[in-house]
C-alpha cells in the first residue's frame, strides 16, 4: 500500500502569503472524523476508488475524480466505500489565503469533479521533491507551489460556488448542465448540445436558465469562460489568443468582444491592470 505524509516546519515561512502545512497521499484513505473540524483549510482529490464526505450537515458522494475543499473549523468526516480509495491532499497556510478564497468563492467549501488530475499531481510532487531534496530550505521552495496548486484546483474543478439548494427552480437540471459546461467550456457549446444533456426544447432550456440563474444559457457559458480567462490572464504567461482558445473562444476578436462586454476592458487591459 502506497502512502506518505509530510508536515514540514513552518517557522521559516509564516510571514509568506502562502506556504505548506502538510501534504500527503494514501491509497486507502482511512475514515477520518473531526466533530470540531480541522485547524486549517484542506484541499483533497481522489484519483481512483470512491468514498463519502459528511460536511456542513450534508452527505456527498465522492466518485473517482472528485475533489473537495473543507474550510478550517467546519465539522466533517470522510471515509472510503470500498477496498481502494486513493486520496491526495494539501493543507496550506499564509496571510494571502483569505483574499484568494474570496476571489474564487471558496469560503463555504464544496465537492466538485476534476477534469484532469495530472496538473495537481505534478504540483504536489514538486512540493514533495522540494521538501525531500532540500531539508533545510525546502519549505521556502515548496511554498512557491501553493499558489499554483490552488489555481489549478479551481481551474480543474470550475469551483465558483456551492450548488443551489434542492428546492431552487430546476435545481437538478441546472446542476447537470453546470457540470457539463464546467467540463466542456473549452470546446464549442451550442443550445443543441445543452438540449441533449437535459432533453428539452430550446425554449424550455432558456426558461430554466432565466428562472434559476437570471440569464440566458450562452450568457452563463460565456461567464464561465470569462472567469477562467481572467485567471489565466493573471496567473499564466499564455498569449491573449492562447487564453481565448483554452477557454473556448476560437476567434481572438470574438474573445475580446465578449470579454469587454463582461469586464468593460479588453483582455490585455485586464492583464495589465492586475499585474
Amino acid at each position: 500500500m502506497l502512502w506518505y505524509y509530510m508536515y514540514p516546519s513552518t517557522e521559516e515561512v509564516q510571514d509568506l502569503p502562502f506556504y505548506v502545512i502538510s501534504i500527503g497521499l494514501h491509497e486507502l484513505q482511512p475514515k477520518i472524523v473531526r466533530p470540531q473540524g480541522h485547524e486549517y483549510d484542506q484541499f483533497f482529490y481522489n484519483t481512483y476508488g470512491s468514498g463519502w464526505l459528511e460536511m456542513n450537515g450534508r452527505t456527498y458522494e465522492l466518485p473517482e475524480g472528485a475533489a473537495f475543499f473543507i474550510p478550517a473549523g467546519m465539522p466533517h468526516s470522510y471515509y472510503p466505500d470500498g477496498d481502494i480509495w486513493d486520496v491526495r491532499w494539501m493543507v496550506p497556510g499564509g496571510i494571502g489565503l483569505p483574499d484568494l478564497y474570496r476571489k474564487f468563492h471558496l469560503e463555504e467549501g464544496g465537492v466538485f469533479m476534476l477534469q484532469d488530475e495530472s496538473g495537481l499531481d505534478r504540483i504536489l510532487n514538486q512540493m514533495r521533491t522540494a521538501l525531500i531534496i532540500h531539508p533545510k530550505h525546502g519549505t521556502v521552495l515548496a511554498a512557491g507551489s501553493v499558489y499554483p496548486f490552488i489555481v489549478e484546483f479551481v481551474y480543474q474543478t470550475m469551483l465558483y460556488a456551492i450548488p443551489e439548494q434542492e428546492d431552487a427552480p430546476y435545481a437538478h437540471e441546472i446542476l447537470v448542465l453546470k457540470e457539463y459546461i464546467g467540463n466542456h467550456f473549452m470546446y464549442p457549446i451550442s443550445l443543441d448540445d445543452l438540449c441533449k444533456v437535459v432533453p428539452v426544447t430550446h425554449q424550455h432550456l432558456c426558461r430554466m436558465f432565466k428562472e434559476a440563474l437570471g440569464m440566458r444559457p450562452m450568457e452563463y457559458v460565456n461567464g464561465v469562460r470569462i472567469e477562467m480567462a481572467k485567471s489565466l490572464l493573471i496567473y499564466s504567461e499564455y498569449s491573449i489568443r492562447e487564453v481565448g482558445e483554452k477557454c473556448g473562444f476560437q476567434n481572438v476578436n470574438y474573445f475580446g468582444k465578449v470579454f469587454k462586454s463582461y469586464e468593460h476592458m479588453t483582455p490585455l487591459e485586464y492583464r495589465n491592470s492586475v499585474i
